[in-house]
């Protein structure tokens, strides 16, 4: 029951961070933490980001889940990303140390 409250008051107000983001302009994405960023997806909107996720996953619904799992499918994807451009096979910690969920929380 507590799970359901939870994820309602995050529906609400995932749901008006949409109504309110697509006012915001982001002038500075054509480099974000160093990765450059394509011209055209620079000019997306928010909806058409999620399109372009949905037309090159394996399931559509990005615009749906949560925003932790979209950060999670991101990690996975960079993860994926990086042992493709090494050409190594998967490493369990990328080079990080291994430790609890926790030690990552900042």
């Amino acid at each position: 029951m507590v799970q359901r409250i939870l994820q309602w008051i995050l529906n609400v107000f995932g749901t008006v961070y949409v109504l309110i983001e697509q006012f915001v302009e982001y002038p500075d994405d054509d480099v974000i933490l160093g990765m450059d960023i394509d011209e055209d997806i620079q000019t997306m909107s928010r909806k058409n980001l999620c399109r372009y996720m949905d037309a090159v996953l394996p399931e559509k619904g990005f615009f749906d889940i949560q925003s932790t799992s979209k950060i999670r499918l991101g990690c996975q994807l960079l993860r994926e990303h990086k042992r493709l451009k090494k050409n190594t096979p998967y490493a369990e910690t990328d080079g990080l140390e291994v430790g609890s969920p926790g030690d990552y929380d900042f």
